[in-house]
């Protein structure tokens, strides 16, 4: 069976750091899978609410999530500090993808690489809407600010 491959893009847009907490941990003493996927939930409504955005609202439409893949690349273990860093990637006409990377700070290791996909979502027509040229301008932007600081 193949295995899941994420590539990172160029450059991220925002970083978060989260402590791996005990209720984060499975059976196995490590950093459970379904702990990561809340992980990742959390960085994308981070970085949404650094550009002033809910899940709900950016600019008037709702996102709503696609798809999503996680690439394993370490162990993490309870009291980890984990840094989150979120760019994006592959955008379409509905939508684009959440790219991120989760580095365990202290072993400075990657933990994994993730996307998650999106669509804009028009939720009083019940219906897929266009990414908002708006969105694509701040977000394409903040990559070239981004490109500029590096």
């Amino acid at each position: 069976m193949s295995r899941v491959k994420v590539e990172c893009p160029d450059q991220f847009l925002f970083s978060m750091e989260r402590v791996v907490g005990i209720s984060d941990v499975n059976y196995a003493r490590h950093l459970d899978n379904v702990a990561m996927v809340q992980i990742l939930h959390e960085a994308r409504l981070q970085f949404l609410a650094q550009l002033g955005f809910t899940e709900a609202n950016v600019y008037g439409l709702g996102i709503v999530v696609t798809d999503m893949a996680v690439d394993f690349r370490s162990e993490s273990f309870a009291n980890d500090r984990l840094i989150i860093d979120v760019g994006v990637g592959e955008f379409n006409r509905y939508g684009l993808d959440f790219v991120m990377q989760v580095t365990n700070s202290a072993l400075e290791s990657v933990v994994c690489n993730a996307k998650i996909g999106v669509v804009f979502f028009d939720f009083d027509k019940h219906q897929i809407a266009a990414i908002p040229d708006a969105f694509r301008a701040l977000l394409d932007n903040q990559q070239s600010d981004q490109s500029q600081v590096a």
